[in-house]
């Protein structure tokens, strides 16, 4: 039996909601800094993630991505966050800090 997904495969979705959401994000804040001429702060980090996204996705299962997009994009608490997908406390965190890890150092090369 062949598994169909109807937005395609869940790891392809959360990968470009997550490259829509920091190109809105860089985008937004790259206009704000023209307009105004504030310090770029992190836009640079912001945009070396965005543009290496892939290497991200490649070394990190998808599982942590998705509940790490779960806890920041909808503000949840690590007990919300529980609640909604079944995890316990530690699985939450130690999946959110892979992630998270492997961001930071992708942003470090930046």
């Amino acid at each position: 039996m062949t598994v169909r997904y109807y937005w395609g495969k869940p790891k392809d979705i959360i990968r470009w909601y997550l490259r829509g959401t920091l190109y809105l994000s860089a985008q937004s804040r790259q206009s704000y800094i023209e307009k105004t001429g504030a310090d770029p702060g992190n836009l640079p980090r912001l945009l070396k993630l965005l543009d290496n996204l892939d290497e991200l996705f490649d070394s990190v299962d998808t599982d942590s991505i998705a509940v790490l997009c779960l806890r920041y994009v909808e503000l949840l608490s690590i007990a919300e966050t529980t609640k909604r997908t079944g995890l316990l406390a530690y699985q939450i965190t130690a999946k959110t800090g892979k992630v998270m890890k492997k961001a930071k150092e992708i942003i470090a090369k930046a």
